[in-house]
């Protein structure tokens, strides 16, 4: 498996000088794997200091990984392509927009496969998971970029600011979906098919 970035080198896990059999190799969970690989992404990023060039896309990659990470068990593997291009608009407001959209575009996914669940229960029980992937991923991004000394001015108020754009843009999604339950339900009982 490799790491790589846009404009720069694969990253690929050395290769041990002695050889080992498939059964000496200890087995990693996706989760362990995909952690083993973020740290290879942080110590690369550390390396380039291209986090603190732009930490921006640096949240935003940690906030999908850590969304993706939240929504495993129940829509499988990478249900959020966390692969984003250079030319990105990176502002506080684009990237909030970003982190949304591709975190709720889930939700009928969820829905169906939560389907024991009423309308409400499974929005309440879809925006618990996703909030708390958003908040892992702040908070981890968050952190890296603490410790390469760039999380300070403008970063971290830019990353405040998009957090803020982040849970205004999940409050309008429920309140959305909150209402055409509402409606959904009026129809029903006046008897009015759909």
């Amino acid at each position: 498996m490799q790491i790589q970035s846009k404009g720069q080198e694969a990253i690929v896990p050395a290769q041990s000088k002695t050889a080992t059999t498939a059964s000496e190799q200890p087995k990693l969970s996706i989760y362990e794997q995909a952690r083993k690989m973020q740290n290879v992404a942080i110590l690369d990023a550390a390396a380039s200091n291209s986090a603190a060039n732009n930490p921006m896309q640096l949240l935003y990659k940690t906030a999908i990984e850590e969304i993706n990470k939240q929504l495993e068990p129940v829509l499988g593997d990478n249900a959020i392509q966390s692969a984003y291009e250079s030319e990105l608009d990176v502002s506080p407001e684009a990237t909030a927009q970003r982190i949304v959209q591709s975190s709720t575009a889930f939700y009928t996914a969820f829905k169906n496969q939560n389907n024991n669940l009423s309308d409400e229960e499974s929005l309440n029980e879809f925006l618990t998971v996703i909030r708390s992937g958003i908040d892992t991923g702040f908070d981890d991004a968050k952190d890296i970029l603490d410790s390469l000394s760039v999380l300070d001015g403008d970063i971290e108020s830019n990353i405040d600011l998009t957090y803020d754009f982040v849970q205004q843009g999940l409050k309008s999604f429920e309140e959305e979906l909150m209402a055409s339950f509402i409606e959904k339900q009026a129809k029903n009982d006046l008897g009015v098919n759909e």
